[in-house]
């Protein structure tokens, strides 16, 4: 049986787009997913109807789509430079995910997340809908510290992560043409980040218990209502979280953290969000600092170094830049849809 290979997009400017053909698909996937090398499993016409959002260096997509494979290789590591995380949750069909000598198969109400920057393959099949979240490094406190722990794992199916598909389909729902997703969007996703790294950061080993996982996402919520207060120590989440400090630190050492330092990170990546927003754009940085706890500019500025490689300024103004880069890339599409 000769091969049906049509090689159309219907309706681009649509706020789902239908994709005919595996070539088309392939041409779609490098433009939107440059990370990724996509591969067809049968023969046949190939079908997916998408939907994709791009809010500066993070994007959002829900796929539904016939089987298909996907694979991050070495050459494309070191071609693609697109260091992201990649975080999935399967609503319909099958899916696994291999990476750093992980290996595992997902079914619907489950969720698994992968590292672009190194290789790592996944299969798809079954009708499959899934929904994609890519965000910078930064979007995750300590996350060179998890990254191998969690890639390629199948995470589970707690409140938080549940939470936070609710809120991106809520997203991807919402109009392309509303004036309000831009405004809307950027608290959305903030909220996913910390509710997403509150997930990542309980214990992942085998037979750890359940209180601590619970005291963990306990003290990252914690840390999150009480960010602009300066004050805030190991301490004060101990009595907070009615343990002792000893207990408290005991439960920080299975992620290889100490609490204060898992502050000073919330706090990191809370002020590397803010420098993001364009609502921030003409606050100066030691104001914004000052909103997530931070008391002067010289601690904030070293912190801030140790963490990201960069002075606050030239980060910022790096990111600014790509940010503008991005936005001239979408803007057209955005524009026409």
């Amino acid at each position: 049986m000769s091969r049906i290979e049509t090689v159309t997009i219907e309706d681009p400017s649509e706020a789902v787009q239908q994709i005919r053909g595996f070539r088309a698909w392939q041409d779609f996937a490098k433009a939107n997913f440059p990370w990724a090398e996509a591969s067809d499993r049968k023969d046949g016409e190939f079908r997916a109807n998408v939907k994709v959002r791009s809010f500066g260096d993070r994007s959002l997509s829900m796929i539904k789509a016939d089987d298909y494979r996907v694979a991050r290789t070495e050459h494309g590591v070191r071609s693609a430079n697109a260091e992201r995380l990649k975080v999935m949750w399967l609503l319909a069909g099958t899916m696994a995910v291999e990476q750093d000598g992980h290996s595992n198969r997902l079914v619907p109400g489950m969720a698994a997340i992968c590292d672009t920057g190194r290789p790592y393959r996944l299969w798809l099949a079954d009708d499959i809908r899934i929904v994609m979240l890519a965000l910078p490094y930064t979007a995750v406190p300590g996350w060179d510290r998890l990254s191998q722990k969690v890639c390629g794992t199948a995470l589970a199916d707690r409140a938080s992560l549940r939470a936070a598909l609710a809120a991106l389909l809520a997203l991807l729902d919402e109009p392309r043409t509303s004036a309000s997703v831009a405004n809307d969007a950027d608290p959305i996703l903030h909220a996913v980040q910390w509710m997403l790294s509150a997930s990542l950061h309980q214990p992942i080993a085998p037979g750890k218990r359940a209180p601590s996982r619970l005291k963990l996402d306990l003290a990252h919520q914690y840390i999150l209502s009480h960010i602009d207060d300066p004050a805030l120590s190991p301490d004060e989440l101990a009595y907070a979280l009615h343990m002792s400090r000893r207990k408290l630190y005991q439960v920080f050492k299975e992620q290889q953290i100490t609490p204060g330092q898992y502050i000073r990170d919330v706090r990191l990546n809370a002020v590397a969000q803010a420098f993001r927003s364009t609502r921030n754009a003409r606050r100066g940085i030691l104001e914004i600092a000052l909103d997530y706890g931070f008391s002067d500019s010289a601690s904030f500025s070293r912190a801030f170094k140790a963490a990201f490689g960069l002075s606050p300024s030239a980060w910022r103004q790096r990111e600014s830049t790509e940010a503008l880069s991005v936005e001239h890339l979408i803007g057209p599409i955005e524009r026409a849809a």
